[in-house]
């Protein structure tokens, strides 16, 4: 509890840190919204020549792509400063965090709030409204309570593979390249389009060695009633929550893995 409330009180000094700047913040997610309409648009440009993808409408593929960006925008708020782990390694600054009486994990993840990340929670908060009401959905109180499981889930699968690829710079100093293909072969594949439009290859890669498809595609089976989309592996619609706690465990090895590794470099 003493942990979690160093963690607390570093999160607040951020946040008021950053809304010293609020042009800056109101620019940054205005910037966002561009960008994921941008993302959106091409989406429906797309659908307007072939009418659906695989089998997908256009509100499913929004509901699809907003799901990840809202399970996404809880690790671009609170934890997109993992991605920059090795600039901490390589600038010496790490070092402080071993020096407090404190988890130095506790305070890496709340040294920083980002608020472009706002932006993403209020576009996807936005567009999934709007794609539950163009689907005519009706969810039973069980599947509302399913699918407020799944966003806690989705950011707990990308936080953790995102730490566990970027403790690698712990050995090597640098890990930004291997961070920034992952995220952008999720991105341009798995987050943007169905799953089931790619061969096994791809799925096998997105499912068991980076499974970013646990944040977004096998959920939405569920929540979508795509079950005919599922294939012989039904039960992967109900495996994000338990993938996520895998992950997590994986990613708190890998860390004080890397600990053990580290050596400052003396900056």
């Amino acid at each position: 509890m003493h942990a979690f409330r160093v963690y607390l009180t570093m999160i607040r000094a951020s946040i008021l840190s950053r809304l010293q700047y609020r042009a800056d913040f109101l620019m940054g997610i205005l910037g966002v919204f561009v960008l994921n309409g941008a993302t959106l648009g091409t989406t429906w440009v797309l659908l307007q020549r072939f009418e659906n993808l695989n089998g997908w409408t256009f509100w499913e593929i929004v509901f699809l792509y907003n799901l990840w960006l809202l399970g996404h925008s809880f690790r671009a708020i609170f934890f997109r400063q993992i991605t920059f782990l090795d600039d901490y390694i390589v600038q010496g600054t790490f070092d402080g965090f071993l020096t407090r009486p404190a988890s130095p994990l506790l305070q890496f993840l709340g040294r920083e709030v980002h608020y472009m990340g706002v932006g993403d929670l209020i576009l996807s908060s936005t567009m999934l409204t709007l794609a539950y009401q163009n689907l005519g959905l009706d969810w039973s109180p069980a599947v509302w309570g399913w699918f407020a499981l799944i966003v806690p889930a989705s950011t707990a699968v990308e936080v953790s593979l995102i730490l566990m690829m970027s403790a690698i710079a712990f050995k090597t100093s640098r890990s930004r390249a291997i961070v920034n293909a992952a995220t952008q072969f999720s991105f341009n594949l798995v987050q943007q389009y169905p799953l089931d439009m790619f061969n096994r290859g791809v799925k096998a890669i997105v499912t068991f060695i980076l499974p970013f498809a646990f944040m977004n595609y096998y959920p939405s089976l569920l929540l979508l009633g795509k079950w005919d989309k599922a294939g012989d592996s039904p039960i992967l619609a109900y495996s994000s929550p338990l993938v996520a706690v895998i992950l997590s465990l994986l990613a708190l090895w890998m860390w004080r893995w890397g600990i053990r590794q580290y050596q400052s470099t003396g900056s």
